[in-house]
């Protein structure tokens, strides 16, 4: 007798159909959709949070480079300025008929050219970033720190680094030209409401 043959059943294959994967890539595209906002702002807020971290860093810059001086009576300039691309700020000594403008770009910010070089640093922020920086005064767009005690002059100056999409930080200083930071539009974490 011949033993009865039972058909097998085909193998069941396991994988991922079609149906499956559509459905995962739109849940994926959602959940990009919903965070990609959120991460732009964010990162447009740390880019205003670098730059200001940079401007205080070169005020201080500023300052111990006058104390570097201390028994002259050279002071020492921070000249703001900008152009369509760049927003930028140029740290000088102050010597007659020399000008700094710090759209020149590094190394050659003040003329006419003199030795040594009254130009100490000179700082671009590029404007396709989003990042703005804008310094404003009743005296015009340089704040100026003289010897011997360093105070700053003109005593409103108001520096404000800003990002088109989302973060704004203002910087004012005291008469001795000790900056003190707020956010006008309240967009920056950790940094108090300006008044």
């Amino acid at each position: 007798m011949t033993p009865l043959r039972v058909p097998r059943r085909p193998r069941r294959v396991s994988g991922v159909t079609i149906i499956e994967l559509v459905i995962v890539l739109v849940v994926l595209g959602v959940v990009i959709a919903l965070v990609a906002p959120s991460m732009r702002g964010t990162i447009a807020r740390q880019r205003v949070q670098s730059v200001q971290a940079d401007l205080l860093t070169d005020l201080q810059l500023a300052r111990s480079e006058l104390a570097q001086r201390s028994g002259t009576s050279t002071s020492v300039a921070v000249s703001f300025g900008g152009d369509a691309a760049v927003s930028c700020y140029t740290l000088h000594a102050v010597v007659p008929g020399v000008t700094c403008d710090c759209t020149r770009g590094a190394g050659n910010a003040c003329t006419p050219a003199v030795t040594p070089s009254p130009e100490i640093k000179t700082a671009h922020v590029t404007r396709a970033d989003g990042v703005s920086l804008a310094a404003t005064s009743s005296g015009g767009s340089s704040m100026v720190f003289a010897p011997p005690q360093g105070v700053m002059t003109p005593a409103d100056f108001v520096i404000n680094v800003q990002n088109t999409l989302s973060g704004h930080l203002r910087t004012t200083f005291s008469a001795l030209g000790v900056p003190s930071v707020c956010s006008p539009d309240g967009s920056m974490r950790g940094v108090l409401p300006c008044p």
